[in-house]
């Protein structure tokens, strides 16, 4: 239907974006009609340049790319229509008489109404314009008249939400408060001119169709993550300069979409990227391939979503298999990009490095430019490469340009400003908790889902997902399936009933009936596609011989004897790992073997409760100490005693190790770290050799066998080992395979060890006296699993809105993606100045505030520490409002406290610990 432009100018008396001064154009304000086009030309321009989303929208849609562009183009100009409101227009007063002088309207309520709310105001008095447009002369009953104001909404909750989460819908009638009947004018002048422009279209059929808006719905999540970048794209000054002079709307549009494409690709979002041709893992690596490498260079693919699961022992290659299906998915077109994600932020670090050195022998940019590569976590920031790689950019307010042509790994300065544009990249690595924050109701969750379309998703050590963190991950792939995404999952320790549910979660995703797994082999591969025919397929592998290894087991129940075994190897020249499971008795054995041993300065200490600074201290004297290139002399006699972050994060290996009872995926993923590199007679480390040392054993502190145990049998002595792993029948169980063993053989009895624990039938073997524990457990993993459901967004019933959660919150806040009983508490260390002010516990001129954080137990600890001084307030305000995140932090002087101490060997502790250990 055509449509007449308006004869008035009313809504050329609103301004949209204002400063001091622009200084590109000297105007301080630039109108909102012109920011709407702004808006809608970045729209348009990440459609246009996003091929790939693009053509799964229209296809998935049943419409034409014009349709779907014409009608979205015009949604997103009105995006902004809550600024016409007499409320917003009163927070810039300028004396140009041109704009308009709101007479009598409440104040702004930034809080409870802002602009973005207020739009639904607006959009609810045009509806019927953009209905009568949209129809032409059909006539329609008030029923599907009806249907489609609900359809029409799903796409004004998409625009009207571009601040990150949607709009609260209640109670529109109060937004009248904020409204003058001149604001009503000038919004139905605009969008009477805003439809002769885009002139938006869409089949009657579709509007009316209850099925068209359930698929509506479902990719609403995408637009309104466009929406988001559009806006912010739209409001870069740098390029749409501030202008006030009028000029007709149409002419102006047409500059916006030639500016748009200009703004567009200064943020390297989208830009065309060539795919390298996978040749194969000995072209791109250097080495023959494992049996996995070769499934993996091997297996058949296609370009609808699968499922990969590949469990295979430490050390098989599983990073370089994981890289090479994600290689051919992308050659085949499944994919455009990738995202590895891991478990902790140093193991996404040290992936990091192996990512950059390698993903442009995946993915090259058509001008000469290096495709973007983004690391994802809290500190990335601190991580060298990644600094670099942004620096090699060469980015600048309008100018991004790379300048560095041997910098291995790049990323373009827009994407790496904020966490929130992290997982935008075409290549992405970090922590799997950002990838899990695109399913909970957090600000801006539209861009991460948005930044992980057309990716091959990358999970490392999937088994150590507990409960609440699984249902994360099952909506995740759930939801990541109907996107068209494929996942690959690593892992050396999986239960085949956590295989099975994941296998489920794909089945269940593709509408197709449970098929039941039926291979108990290890080395394993797992295929999971859309094919009707045959879903499901397993792959039984073969193991090289190298990384096939025995680990003999002794249990000692003392100790006494822990501390002889530590001394008889120092005395022998070995070095020694002993691993505990709580900090408390870390220190506790630190200070026994600095008692007895003959040189304590060789006994090192690493534990969760260190500042930043010091614990990537310790990290980096340990991987010289105990690291593959670490020689006889440095490791000749030395202890670390560590807690479970030396199985998370370090590529340490130990000639003796000791570890406290624990689950036996963790003492399988322990044991990895003993004689974990081949060493020569110089115990220098040296590739493809048999090992010359004596026969890797493995000592296990945990209580007395007893066939027969008491309710007590673990808590007795072990009383922190139960408080953290809460099951001591599944500890016995694993407990009892280990003797029946006697070793722990890989990959051979690996899934004999974890099924003997979590099979079917292992919780029958649980004594009657330690079932009532296990019971306890399976409550809390019920309810756990039940807040992360309760939580999650409800993706499956709803689109982009409001009612898709039960409560949106900001991006800062804490809602989690892992469950823990211990609520922690983020605590940084200062210190007193000359001048009597107050300083980061650690001089750094740009990180002062991270290195000198420690995270703690809030209720043990965190609500105990001795409070600031009020002396010393003013100080601490002073050095708060440098630092803007500190106000979500407790901040603590160690000296000034009585009960608690600090210090960079022994990390936080009380200060009889302190004492005990001088």
């Amino acid at each position: 239907m055509l449509i007449e432009p308006s004869k008035g100018i009313a809504y050329f008396g609103y301004w949209g974006k204002a400063q001091k001064l622009s200084e590109h154009s000297g105007a301080d304000y630039h109108l909102l009609a012109y920011h709407c086009l702004d808006v809608a030309a970045a729209g348009q321009a990440i459609l246009n340049v996003n091929a790939g989303l693009k053509s799964d929208l229209t296809v998935f849609l049943e419409i034409t790319e014009a349709q779907l562009t014409s009608i979205f183009s015009f949604m997103l100009a009105l995006h902004d229509l809550g600024k016409f409101s007499s409320a917003f227009q009163k927070l810039y007063l300028n004396d140009n008489s041109e704009l308009y002088r709101p007479v009598d309207c409440h104040d702004y309520d930034g809080k409870n109404f802002r602009h973005d709310r207020i739009g639904l105001y607006f959009w609810k008095l045009i509806q019927g314009e953009v209905l009568a447009a949209l129809i032409g002369h059909d006539q329609l009953d008030r029923r599907a008249q009806d249907r489609i104001f609900d359809t029409l909404m799903v796409l004004a909750d998409c625009v009207l939400g571009h601040h990150g989460q949607p709009i609260n819908k209640n109670d529109v009638n109060a937004i009248k408060m904020f409204v003058e009947p001149h604001n009503e004018q000038a919004v139905f002048e605009f969008a009477k001119d805003m439809l002769a422009i885009f002139r938006p279209e869409l089949p009657l059929e579709k509007l009316t169709s209850k099925d068209w808006q359930r698929k509506l719905k479902q990719v609403s999540w995408h637009l309104a993550g466009i929406a988001v970048i559009a806006d912010w794209i739209g409001s870069d000054s740098n390029f749409f300069h501030y202008r006030t002079e009028k000029i007709a709307l149409y002419d102006y549009w047409l500059t916006a979409q030639e500016i748009a494409e200009h703004a567009l690709a200064a943020t390297d979002l989208w830009r065309p990227l060539n795919v390298q041709p996978f040749l194969s893992i000995q072209a791109h690596y250097g080495f023959p391939p494992t049996p996995l490498q070769r499934w993996a260079e091997t297996v058949e693919i296609d370009q609808t979503p699968q499922l990969f699961i590949l469990e295979d022992v430490t050390g098989a290659g599983k990073t370089e298999a994981a890289l090479a299906l994600t290689h051919r998915l992308i050659e085949a077109g499944a994919a455009e990009g990738f995202y590895f994600g891991l478990p902790t932020m140093a193991t996404s670090n040290a992936m990091f490095s192996r990512v950059a050195a390698h993903y442009q022998q995946m993915l090259a940019g058509r001008d000469g430019k290096k495709p973007s590569i983004v690391l994802a976590h809290g500190a990335r920031e601190m991580n060298d490469l990644f600094r670099e790689a942004v620096l090699a950019s060469g980015a600048t307010d309008s100018n991004y340009h790379d300048t560095d042509k041997t910098a291995t790994a790049q990323c373009n300065q827009w994407l790496a400003d904020s966490r929130k544009k992290a997982l935008l990249a075409p290549v992405g690595v970090g922590t799997i908790d950002q990838a899990l924050l695109a399913v909970l109701p957090r600000r801006h969750q539209s861009l991460r889902l948005l930044g992980l379309n057309r990716k091959v998703l990358i999970f490392d050590e999937v088994h150590a997902a507990d409960e609440y963190m699984f249902e994360l991950l099952e909506s995740l792939l759930g939801l990541h399936f109907h996107q068209g995404g494929s996942v690959i999952l690593l892992t050396a320790t999986l239960a085949k009933k956590q295989r099975q549910r994941l296998v489920d979660i794909w089945l269940t995703a593709s509408n197709l009936p449970r098929h039941a797994l039926q291979q108990d082999a290890f080395p394993l591969a797992t295929k999971v596609t859309f094919n009707q025919q045959q879903p499901l397929t397993e792959y039984p592998l073969e193991s090289r011989a190298d990384v096939s290894r025995e680990v003999g087991v002794k249990v000692i129940s003392s100790l006494d004897a822990c501390v002889a075994a530590v001394l008889d190897a120092t005395a022998r020249g070995e070095c020694v790992v002993w691993v505990r499971n709580t900090v408390n008795d870390a220190l506790d054995a630190y200070r026994l073997i600095r008692q007895r041993i003959l040189q304590p300065e060789n006994c090192l200490l690493f534990h969760s409760r260190f500042v930043l600074q010091d614990r990537k201290n310790i990290e980096t004297k340990v991987l010289s100490l105990f690291g593959k290139q670490s020689s006889k002399r440095e490791r000749q006699g030395k202890v670390l005693i560590a807690t479970q972050v030396f199985q998370e994060s370090l590529d340490a290996d130990a000639d003796l190790m000791i570890s406290d009872i624990c689950p036996i995926d963790d003492l399988i993923q322990r044991a990895g770290r003993l004689h974990r590199h081949t060493r020569n007679t110089n115990r220098a480390y040296e590739r493809n050799i048999q090992d010359t040392r004596p026969a890797p054993i493995l000592y296990v502190h945990a209580p007395e066998w007893d066939a027969n145990p008491q309710t007590d049998w673990l808590s007795k002595d072990f009383q922190g080992s139960e408080y953290v792993y809460r099951s001591p029948g599944r500890l016995w169980l694993g407990l009892r395979e280990l003797l029946k063993l006697g070793a722990i053989r890989m990959p051979g009895e690996a899934r004999q060890l974890i099924e003997s624990v979590y099979g079917d039938s292992a919780y029958e073997q649980i004594p009657e006296t330690l079932k009532h524990k296990e019971h306890e457990l399976l409550g809390e993993q019920r309810s756990s699993a039940a807040k992360a459901k309760t939580g999650a967004l409800k993706w499956q019933h709803h689109g982009y809105s409001a009612a898709s959660a039960d409560g949106w919150h900001e991006d800062d806040t804490d809602i989690g993606t892992r469950h823990s009983d211990i609520e922690t508490v983020e605590v940084v260390l200062l210190k007193k100045t000359a001048d009597n002010g107050l300083a980061f516990w650690v001089d750094d001129q740009r990180f002062g505030l991270a290195l000198s954080t420690v995270k703690l137990s809030k209720k043990k600890y965190g609500d105990n520490l001795a409070q600031i001084p009020t002396d010393l307030e003013p100080a601490l305000l002073e050095l708060q409002k440098k630092n803007k995140y500190m106000e979500y932090q407790r901040v603590w002087i160690p000296e000034l406290d009585s009960v608690f101490a600090y210090d960079a060997v022994i990390g936080f502790s009380e200060k009889q610990d302190l004492a005990n250990q001088e």
